[in-house]
């Protein structure tokens, strides 16, 4: 009876220790959208971000992604084109709040300041804009949460906004990793766009999945904020032709 009631409050305080943020949000969008694996450099034509949400803590979030991260150098005429077909699926808002130097930003961005929540066995739908085409793609991925648990409001880098995923290399590394052989950085002058996270705001925002493929250990960083470890099933063709990785020293 001792042994039985010294493991149920093991497994209690177990639980109580697993229990996030995160887990009280809901992800709302059409439980019948139809989705599918995005293919390797898929992502080259299309537009829009991969954030869903950023502000106060909600216990329902609507599945929509904002458009762009700064306003357009060029203003299309709406009636030339119809778009009509993505309003439901897209935030007109800008991230864009303010520019600062790209340094002062990211050294606050740890995980001192910063909690990171992935959630690597949810599905939701991650809608792109297909720009050529003005055709709507809908890919399967999972969100990834993160709070700021800081006393001072974050400036978050809207030009390098996305994160990577890292995994456990044959050599034990932790090496990044994307769906993608090319990312652009940079952002041409000295000052970066950002948006503010303040103290206890949440941002939530979709990692693509990988086509099938060995199960690895992975994490994924936010500048030098780290999640915890889990695992994720990654194509060896997808790591072999990467452009470009880093590798934890």
């Amino acid at each position: 009876m001792k042994t039985f009631y010294l493991l149920f409050i093991s497994l209690l305080i177990i639980s109580c220790q697993e229990k996030t943020f995160a887990d009280d949000i809901t992800l709302v969008y059409p439980k019948n959208t139809k989705m599918k694996i995005q293919k390797f450099n898929e992502d080259l034509n299309e537009f829009g971000t991969e954030i869903i949400y950023f502000g106060k803590h909600n216990k329902k979030i609507e599945v929509k992604y904002y458009e762009n991260c700064c306003t357009p150098p060029i203003e299309i005429n709406e009636t030339e084109k119809n778009y009509s077909h993505l309003l439901p699926y897209f935030r007109k808002q800008n991230l864009k709040q303010g520019e600062t130097h790209y340094e002062e930003m990211s050294q606050e961005l740890n995980s001192r300041n910063l909690e990171i929540i992935v959630k690597e066995k949810d599905t939701i739908p991650l809608y792109k804009n297909n720009g050529f085409e003005n055709k709507l793609k809908k890919y399967k991925a999972f969100p990834v949460f993160i709070k700021n648990i800081s006393s001072k409001a974050l400036k978050i880098p809207v030009t390098t906004i996305f994160s990577f995923l890292f995994f456990k290399n044959e050599n034990n590394k932790w090496q990044s990793v994307r769906n993608s052989k090319y990312m652009i950085e940079g952002y041409g002058n000295e000052n970066h766009p950002f948006f503010e996270l303040k103290p206890n705001e949440i941002l939530v925002y979709a990692y693509p999945y990988f086509k099938k493929g060995k199960t690895h250990k992975a994490k994924v960083k936010f500048y030098d904020a780290s999640s915890k470890e889990f695992n994720i099933s990654i194509d060896e063709e997808i790591i072999k032709n990467q452009y470009e990785v880093y590798i934890e020293q």
